[in-house]
């Protein structure tokens, strides 16, 4: 009990000291699905293959301004993170890693196959949401949070897949993404890119990309954030849920709160509305032949594995079937159009996003309320000759995290940090600026120092996972990548952002191979107390 007691008060005194003599933080958590760098924040990060795609300087700081403002405006309020990465390459191993505290190569959850709960590693484990609500937090929230963000029978067995019984004070089942709610009736249309080879697939099917003429205050992902900022402001919001039914959620009063709000888009479909297929004329991408070749001249010097990897992929599909349609230039005519529907479902996305960021400004609770914004990991269109996520490769790894804290000076005035940092350290960041004692089954580094000071000596390398045995380890100036099969892989981040020579096939960085492989086995054996 006297332990009890002087932790309790400890706990105390370090929220108090951050809010003055306010209760806990209250927590809203923003995710967002699909965002690479392709955005007004890190448009013009050296790794980001826009550099590729609008080589020319000035150009290319207009595209990323028109990309993302709402997002720009949430970076100018808190502290930007340039070199965040996630722990899988893929939405549900990334979100159960970050939400669970565990990571891939320790749980074994390296697909989407069913709910995290289903295994045996994961089974007991304590989320984010549901340790904040053992501790006094009300939580709820909507969307894509965990893979998915409603309950129902799945493959033969049931699957609470948003973790409603365990999580969640409140949480709406809503769908997610640009399409019609669930109570909406607005008639629409989509016009799909000639592009999409549909292979006999449904019109629905989600791999399309193209224009929709629904109204935007009619689709999924604006209700969703519409709902959240009303609740954080109002303290009071109604919505009409995947049954048709409406469901008001209020925040309890002297409660602190944690709010979710996952948002589809980027995610495939890439569909929106023509204004923001305008907003990137496909005449100012520099896509062609010489980049194209660019492309094929950095596949040759890939592991084996990787040589695999980059052959026959959707992305060369997507290429072999403009041609198919259009004869020399048809493949060109393909990418554009898929790169463009990409850019144009990441401005709709930031729409949505600028209802939050409203809200944030406008919230009555705003100096006690800590704000994250995330994406799940990062995205390849075209590069390594790939779309899509799942490689080692900094294009599907490299995420976005935006952290606003009122109370401390580092992340309350628009700085940046180039800190290499992990989403694997959100839940231990959480739960230390929260003010509450370090669960002991969670992975991960608490971000608070750098908070404080984003300038701050950050030291700590950040593992990349993708399927069993596969990993990655990022520092500040390398990526080594070493498959199951042995096959590795090292760049020169500082001289070579995107990944183009590969370091090693050659004799000279053999040493520092053997150095990165014992430094990724010291790694993969950390447990939970190395981290504190």
């Amino acid at each position: 009990m006297k332990h009890f007691l002087i932790w309790a008060v400890g706990a105390f005194l370090t929220t108090s000291s951050l809010f003055g003599n306010k209760a806990q933080p209250n927590f809203l958590f923003i995710a967002v699905d699909d965002l690479n760098v392709y955005n007004t924040v890190l448009g013009d990060h050296p790794s980001s293959f826009l550099t590729k795609i609008y080589p020319d300087d000035s150009l290319r700081k207009d595209v990323v301004k028109r990309l993302t403002p709402n997002i720009q405006r949430l970076s100018d309020l808190g502290l930007t993170f340039n070199n965040a990465f996630c722990p899988y390459p893929l939405c549900g191993p990334s979100r159960t890693a970050l939400l669970t505290g565990v990571p891939p190569h320790v749980s074994g959850y390296y697909e989407h196959d069913r709910h995290f709960r289903a295994y045996q590693t994961l089974t007991k484990t304590i989320t984010l949401p549901e340790f904040l609500k053992k501790n006094g937090y009300y939580t709820a929230g909507i969307g894509k949070v965990f893979h998915k963000g409603r309950s129902y029978l799945d493959r033969g067995y049931f699957s609470d897949w948003p973790d409603q019984l365990y999580s969640w004070s409140d949480w709406v089942e809503a769908n997610s993404g640009t399409g019609r709610t669930a109570g909406s009736s607005v008639p629409f249309e989509e016009k799909r890119s000639k592009y999409w080879d549909q292979q006999g697939r449904s019109p629905t099917n989600f791999t399309r990309f193209g224009v929709t003429n629904l109204p935007q205050e009619e689709s999924n992902d604006y209700e969703n954030a519409r709902f959240i900022a009303d609740l954080m402001v109002n303290r009071k919001a109604t919505i009409v849920d995947i049954q048709r039914e409406k469901r008001t959620l209020k925040l309890p009063e002297n409660t602190p709160y944690f709010l979710a709000c996952g948002l589809f888009a980027p995610h495939l479909p890439f569909v929106a509305q023509q204004e923001y297929f305008d907003l990137f004329p496909q005449d100012e991408m520099a896509i062609g032949d010489e980049l194209l070749n660019w492309i094929q001249e950095d596949l040759k010097d890939l592991s084996q594995t990787a040589q695999n990897m980059t052959s026959n992929t959707h992305f060369s599909r997507l290429l072999k079937f403009g041609k198919t349609l259009d004869g020399t230039g048809g493949d060109i005519n393909a990418w554009k159009a898929y790169f463009q529907a990409y850019l144009a479902t990441i401005a709709y996305s930031d729409h949505n996003i600028g209802m939050l960021v409203d809200a944030i400004e406008e919230n009555p609770q705003r100096e006690n309320t800590i704000v994250f914004l995330w994406s799940d990991h990062g995205y390849h269109l075209g590069d390594k000759n790939r779309s899509g996520k799942t490689t080692l490769w900094e294009a599907a790894n490299h995420s976005n995290l935006i952290i606003y804290h009122p109370a401390l000076e580092g992340a309350n005035r628009g700085l940046r940090t180039d800190a290499t940092v992990s989403l694997q350290d959100i839940y231990p960041t959480i739960v230390a600026l929260a003010g509450l004692e370090r669960p002991a089954h969670i992975y991960g580094f608490n971000l608070k120092p750098i908070l404080k000071d984003p300038d701050i000596d950050w030291p700590h390398a950040v593992l990349n996972t993708n399927g069993e045995g596969n990993h990655s380890l990022r520092t500040q100036n390398y990526r080594y990548i070493r498959f199951k099969n042995g096959d590795q892989e090292l760049y020169a981040l500082k001289k070579d952002p995107l990944e183009y020579d590969n370091l090693a096939n050659l004799e000279k960085y053999q040493d520092m191979l053997e150095q990165f492989s014992r430094q990724l086995d010291q790694r993969l054996a950390m447990g939970p107390r190395d981290f504190k």
